[in-house]
């Protein structure tokens, strides 16, 4: 069966490069091109890759016949970028979050309805093998019955160490903040839950940083419809206060509290890490060091994973989409469950604007 043909469009960003280190070697796809504005980030994107470049992705798509493209630009450019390739008959595997509206997101899900093609939504936590074992747990009754999820990621080292994302990722004056933040990161999280449980979010509480304003603790407490209750904390600010006991060793890439990427394995000494708690027991997860606890009245036990660690959960969302193209399926992660997240942190930005609980 002849490989489907992938280019990527902002290939020069660090997100990019988690995408073409975990396509090395997949049998389904050959990674042929990359479309970069910065003329020096594109050069350095052709020679470590080998693949096609491009300043202008219209000009990708006109010459290379692409059957995939990844979009990996800034959120704010997603809706221009993916209603052009939709309009060339190319399907989108699109990176978090789907968009910074609601109202371009559901213009990308209509571009890509209008042309036909199918949207792959990145959610690229739900591939992670602790975060696939969680799922498997939780809706196998491991745990007895949902009633709390939570994440919290403090850190930094200062106010003057704070950086984030900034006005090419999130226009001035709207939802933005920094990479491990409720908009960027926490939209993961979001997701995973709605995921998890298998329900919606019918109510939020919260607030998250505004693009090139100052910054403060962000939160989002969201309610779903079978009483389960998420909180997300995120404060990259201040400062970490885990022991140096409480680091985990990890197996393979990483992105930190910090929001510092790594694509090697090695010690994490402030791990990013969940918890979900039921009726008859709870798990702790680190989704990126690959470990997974069960807690139950009588004892905790560690939880024995298929390991194919960060960026192998990139590789395998990629070979989900290829399988649901070859089959005409829909993609295992749609446009739909991209919209929902977004609806979801959008509402915690509308509950600090009103100062109450926003029901969805």
């Amino acid at each position: 069966m002849p490989k489907l043909r992938v280019g990527i469009v902002g290939a020069g960003g660090s997100v990019a490069a988690v995408h073409f280190q975990a396509y090395q070697g997949l049998p389904c796809i050959d990674v042929v091109a990359g479309a970069e504005v910065n003329v020096e980030g594109l050069d350095r994107v052709t020679r470590r890759w080998g693949v096609n470049g491009y300043t202008d992705f219209k000009d990708m798509l006109a010459r290379e016949k692409l059957d995939i493209m990844c979009i990996c630009v800034p959120a704010r450019y997603h809706r221009a970028v993916a209603e052009v390739i939709a309009g060339h008959g190319v399907h989108i595997l699109i990176e978090k979050p789907l968009a910074t509206t609601m109202e371009d997101g559901e213009a990308i899900l209509d571009a890509c309805r209008r042309a036909g093609v199918k949207l792959y939504y990145g959610a690229s936590y739900r591939s992670l093998t602790a975060n696939m074992k969680a799922r498997e747990m939780i809706r196998s009754g491991a745990i007895g019955d949902v009633s709390m999820a939570m994440e919290i990621v403090i850190g930094g080292s200062g106010l003057d160490s704070y950086s984030e994302c900034g006005p090419h990722h999130y226009a001035p004056g709207t939802p933005g903040g920094c990479g491990m933040g409720i908009m960027d990161h926490g939209i993961h999280l979001i997701d995973l839950f709605r995921w998890f449980l298998g329900s919606e979010v019918k109510t939020v509480f919260g607030r998250g940083n505004i693009s090139g304003e100052h910054p403060a603790s962000e939160h989002v407490t969201a309610t779903f419809g079978n009483g389960a209750v998420a909180h997300l904390i995120a404060n990259t600010i201040s400062f970490p206060t885990q022991l140096p006991t409480e680091g985990v060793f990890r197996w393979g890439g990483n992105w930190d509290a910090q929001n510092n990427l790594s694509l090697e394995p090695g010690w994490s000494p402030h791990p990013v890490n969940f918890q979900v708690y039921g009726s008859t027991g709870a798990i702790k997860v680190y989704p990126y060091a690959e470990q997974l606890v069960h807690f139950t009245k009588d004892k905790l036990t560690p939880v024995r994973l298929d390991h194919r660690p960060m960026p192998g959960n990139f590789a395998m969302q990629m070979e989900s989409f290829v399988r649901s193209i070859r089959h005409d399926e829909a993609p295992a992660v749609t446009g739909e469950d991209g919209l929902a997240a977004l609806r979801v942190i959008l509402a915690a930005y509308e509950s600090a604007a009103r100062q109450q609980l926003v029901t969805l």
